[in-house]
């Protein structure tokens, strides 16, 4: 046994001052507020549920439960139950009621069936924290958390499996994966978290959606507030994919939305991947959206919607969609202070009808709607459509603010580059047009058939420039940027072996001719015993470039440092990573004492002969490491992501 290994099994015996689960480590934490009850759907017989060693056999017996707060309810890891959960009572604002796993294995499994309208529900309930499971079935939700009076509060769902909503034909959009949505006017939500959930495969219409409620328009103090999904990922959804409807004070931070959209035939609207809808004060950042369709139109990756006021997209990466990349609209109502900023667009407008219409920013109001107030900005389009579309497409009412499309870099195959009214102001964009075809420039009422008279005639971009540019091979145009690449303060370099959370010696470079990802991350727990936030945060953006890129092309490595005075297990590290289900990622174990209270993660892009092609200290989004891998291996190979369908 080498010093590494002793050192590893000494943290794992002296970790038994935490319990060997998730579940278990927030029970004795919680269980002086309220009690412990245990779930083992594969025990024989069915016991009073106080202890793991005389527990509830069944779903039924739990729901005769009226559940008090600080109550924490475990479910055995490895076991499956059959039926829908609606598990009774509310926790309080200092002692929400937890539903959690205990023991080892997988997560427990919730087997619904179609007959049931759901996997798991509350309604009229507040105050719980739901994590660890994997539900399946439900004819219209697989989660469905609703009330028709008053707020609740404190609803969180974390490193959960959602999936096989297949029941019934689609009636409304309120339907779907992960639903938390008012049953009345009068009834809304604060405090919801949605976290490390992954989410997929549905009849029904969205995949995340939180906020909705078909009442028309109440006034704004029904809308639901305080909402954060994060970490989480959706894919193989009829309709939309993680959407805010009728929020105050949201975020939409580092997931993932893919195909999306798989209605064959419109029947109540057009999806999108990841966007807004009436809000107010909420941001959609670091996310990804491809593989994005719609029987109508839309199909693109992010939308502010009508009627948001002060709604962001930043940092985000939208690529080979069928639709847009960010849209900004105004329907009815005014849409007010919208940014557009620090976003990568590769390959959108695959559909020549939607690229014609829409291109890849798309600035659009009907039914007597608005724009008021809207920057766009530092965004990179590469624009490469069937047709001759232009890649900006402004035909919207803009009216009170200032809406300007600045320090842009747009990289287009089609000779039709811009296509605006004279609402919108242009300057300091940089063009890079990739073709031999005379130019086209669409502004106010005029075209224009270069890019100085473009200028000259309008007044527009005069700090802008434009380079024509020849081009052989389709992947140079990512090479003539190096906005990828990051900057690391000491890229630290990887051994020849290292050590899996197993135990085991594992070969690091014995493979050459891959392209390499190495990641370093801190072992970093929260309070409920679950990975911290803010790892799982690179672990989606991880997650997603390994499903994208074979292994044997891109090789990703993680090395999970935990510090040897923390209370850590192997054991506990282990269940994590596996419920992440980043099954083409090697994962590492290092002991490292740490003298930073605030240790970060560094990652590094290496090619086949070793040399460094990005490196970042801290999080690496998708616009940077995501887009990375894709200027140097080219387009993902999408083909292989069928094997991940139903994961």
């Amino acid at each position: 046994m080498t010093a590494f290994q002793r050192a590893c099994l000494f943290l794992f015996l002296t970790g038994s001052l935490i319990s060997a689960s998730f579940g278990q480590a927030n029970a004795q934490r919680s269980s002086s507020a309220g009690h412990e009850y245990f779930v083992d759907c594969s025990s024989s017989s069915n016991g009073s549920g106080e202890s793991s060693a005389s527990p509830w056999n069944s779903l039924e017996s739990l729901q005769l439960k009226v559940f008090s707060p600080g109550d924490v309810i475990n479910l055995r890891r490895g076991t499956e139950c059959h039926g829908s959960l609606w598990p009774k009572g509310s926790g309080s604002t200092d002692h929400p009621v937890r539903l959690t796993a205990y023991g080892e294995g997988p997560r427990p499994k919730i087997v619904t069936g179609d007959k049931p309208t759901q996997a798991f529900k509350l309604f009229n309930q507040e105050y719980w924290d739901v994590d660890s499971l994997d539900f399946s079935g439900g004819s219209t939700f697989g989660i469905f958390i609703s009330g028709d009076k008053g707020i609740l509060r404190h609803i969180h769902l974390t490193n959960l499996l959602v999936h096989g909503v297949l029941g019934e034909d689609m009636k409304h959009k309120e339907s779907g994966l992960v639903v938390i949505s008012p049953g009345a006017a009068s009834q809304w939500f604060d405090d919801v978290l949605v976290d490390g959930v992954t989410a997929y495969n549905t009849k029904q219409w969205a995949g995340i959606l939180v906020g909705g409620g078909n009442f028309g328009f109440p006034p704004e103090d029904t809308w639901s507030t305080h909402v954060t999904i994060r970490n989480s990922v959706v894919h193989d959804v009829q309709g939309d994919g993680i959407v805010l409807f009728r929020v105050r004070n949201g975020l939409i931070d580092s997931t993932v939305a893919w195909r999306i959209g798989m209605q064959q035939t419109e029947s109540m609207g057009t999806p999108n991947a990841i966007w807004t809808w009436m809000c107010h004060d909420c941001i959609v950042s670091h996310s990804e959206a491809f593989l994005t369709d719609s029987p109508g139109v839309d199909g693109g990756a992010f939308d502010i919607d009508y009627g948001n006021t002060n709604n962001s997209v930043l940092d985000s990466y939208g690529h080979d969609t069928q639709g847009y990349c960010v849209a900004v609209f105004g329907a009815g109502f005014v849409t007010r202070t919208s940014a557009v900023r620090g976003n990568v667009c590769i390959d959108n407008g695959r559909s020549p009808r939607m690229a014609a219409y829409q291109g890849a920013i798309f600035v659009h109001t009907w039914n007597e709607g608005s724009i008021d107030g809207l920057v766009v900005e530092n965004n990179s389009v590469y624009w490469n459509p069937l047709g001759a579309d232009p890649p900006l497409i402004n035909d919207a009412t803009i009216q009170g603010g200032e809406a300007v499309f600045r320090h842009n870099v747009i990289y287009s195959t089609s000779p039709f580059i811009i296509q605006s009214n004279r609402a919108l102001s242009l300057n300091a964009n940089r063009y890079l047009y990739y073709g031999t075809q005379p130019q086209r420039w669409h502004y106010g009422s005029a075209d224009f058939d270069s890019f100085k008279e473009y200028q000259r005639s309008t007044g527009q971009d005069s700090e802008g420039s434009l380079e024509e540019v020849l081009m052989p091979n389709a992947n140079d145009w990512f090479r003539a940027s190096d906005s990828a690449r990051g900057s690391i303060a000491k890229s630290p370099s990887l051994p020849n072996t290292g050590t899996d959370l197993e135990g085991n010696s594992v070969a690091l470079n014995d493979a050459p001719g891959q392209w390499r990802i190495n990641c370093w991350l801190p072992a970093k727990l929260n309070s409920d015993g679950l990975l911290d936030a803010s790892v799982s945060r690179q672990f989606t953006i991880l997650k997603s470039i390994s499903l994208q890129f074979p292994a044997s092309k891109l090789r990703i490595v993680v090395v999970m440092r935990a510090d040897p005075q923390t209370e850590i297990t192997t054991q506990v590290l282990r269940t994590a990573i596996d419920d992440l289900q980043m099954n083409n990622v090697t994962f590492l174990m290092e002991l490292k004492q740490s003298t930073d209270s605030k240790e970060t993660s560094h990652i590094v892009l290496s090619s086949p002969d070793g040399k460094v092609r990005g490196a970042w200290d801290e999080f690496a989004g998708p616009t940077e490491v995501g887009f990375a891998v894709r200027r140097e291996l080219g387009t993902p190979l999408y083909p292989q992501m069928e094997s991940s369908k139903n994961e």
